[in-house]
């Protein structure tokens, strides 16, 4: 017996010959309704409805704002109730609005179909953030105008506006630059645009904040085993949360998602990532990775594993083992602690010294022992030498003099014998 699916697939062709994938369906109600997919290859688009269809309430919420289409026998489009201005007077607002929400966004979502658990397509931080910038920044400045007027000179002047007038760093800047790029390139691929404006504009240059890491003698007051209670108000779990951070390089999120199970006696499996908003994720680069530990961290991590109720598989940065502690708590006792060894607010905010600066001073150390750096970037979980090269903070006279000395003394012999 022949298989039928749910849904049938059909291209539409827009006036400028572009062709985007549709899927038809019936409703519970009776009703028959499509939707674009966003696809232009029938494989991809059939994947979408696949996993939409997977989920019952998320195919009502992709269809709880719109839209019957509208084909005529050779499957071009002749009426849709989206967009509800022609698309050659498109708004940049009717365009945006829709765009970056989890459940019904066709980007999105066809994004999320593209990936799997391991490595998800996209992730929810990311589309919320963007869904910020769009509706403070990109919608309150474009949206009045036609998505084919918005040009080079006016975006270029957008990027001004950002920095002058909302005091907006080069960094944050170029992720509105990123997420305008992918929308106005989803314009240009459904044929509302001729071309990708954004992608003609240049991006800030960010420069490289230069921190003044802990030196070792301070890293050694902090961790003086003696002084938990006062330095750290006798919180275990603070304590090694710092000292294995400084020690392993792991992000925050990695330390918060730790369970017993993923820490052996030699090495620390890192799996996940833990945010209190987003709760339990992939790591930032959706990999695993394993670091070494000594026997010396591993009672650490024990210990602050007892430290509260713990069953068999419970976070170690807990206290209640049922769910990790909280982040912004954890930070400030590092600072508190810090302020305690007399390195003050204003100092630390001079120096750019925060909780990820540990991972800052855990990747220059690795350098500064002349370690490889594709080594480093197996143990630090950093996707290219050029962003190693960002989390290294190396000072020329202090950890570089003995070095370059012994060169230049070395050198300065033979030169000096060779014209003797």
């Amino acid at each position: 017996m022949r298989y039928r699916r749910k849904y049938t697939l059909y291209s539409v062709k827009y006036p400028n010959g572009t062709k985007i994938w549709y899927f038809r369906i019936y409703l519970p109600d009776g009703t028959r309704r499509s939707k674009s997919t966003g696809c232009k290859s029938k494989e991809k688009a059939r994947m979408y409805v696949d996993q939409l269809l997977d989920d019952e309430a998320l195919i009502r919420k992709v269809f709880e704002s719109d839209l019957i289409i509208a084909v005529d026998s050779t499957n071009t489009l002749i009426q849709s109730s989206i967009p509800t201005t022609p698309t050659n007077g498109m708004t940049f607002e009717d365009f945006a609005s829709p765009w970056w929400h989890w459940d019904t966004c066709p980007y999105v979502l066809a994004r999320r179909a593209a990936g799997t658990e391991k490595h998800p397509g996209i992730k929810k931080s990311y589309v919320e953030t963007s869904e910020m910038w769009t509706r403070r920044y990109l919608i309150p400045y474009f949206g009045k105008y036609k998505l084919s007027d918005i040009s080079v000179d006016m975006i270029n002047s957008f990027w001004q506006v950002l920095k002058d007038k909302h005091g907006l760093a080069p960094k944050s800047i170029n992720n509105i630059r990123s997420i305008f790029i992918i929308m106005m390139k989803e314009a240009v691929s459904k044929g509302l645009i001729e071309r990708n404006p954004v992608e003609m504009t240049i991006a800030r240059t960010v420069d490289k904040k230069k921190q003044e890491l802990l030196t070792d003698e301070e890293c050694a007051k902090l961790f003086d085993a003696e002084r938990i209670q006062d330095l750290w108000n006798d919180r275990i779990v603070y304590y090694v949360y710092s000292l294995v951070a400084g020690l392993t390089g792991l992000r925050a999120g990695e330390l918060l998602a730790l369970t017993i199970d993923e820490v052996q006696r030699n090495k620390i499996i890192v799996k996940r990532s833990y945010n209190e908003s987003y709760g339990m994720s992939t790591t930032k680069t959706s990999e695993e990775r394993v670091v070494p530990i000594t026997d010396e961290i591993y009672r650490y991590l024990y210990v602050a594993w007892q430290s509260h109720p713990n069953d068999e598989n419970d976070y170690i940065f807990s206290f209640d083992g049922k769910k990790p502690m909280n982040e912004g708590r954890a930070r400030a006792a590092f600072y508190k602690a810090m302020e305690k060894i007399g390195i003050s607010e204003a100092e630390r905010k001079r120096r750019g010294i925060t909780f990820h600066s540990w991972r800052h001073k855990f990747t220059t150390d690795c350098v500064k022992s002349n370690m490889h750096p594709e080594k480093i970037m197996a143990l630090t979980g950093h996707k290219s030498a050029e962003m190693l090269l960002r989390y290294t903070d190396l000072n020329a006279e202090k950890d570089l003099s003995d070095q370059i000395q012994e060169i230049q003394e070395s050198k300065s012999r033979r030169i000096i014998g060779m014209n003797g």
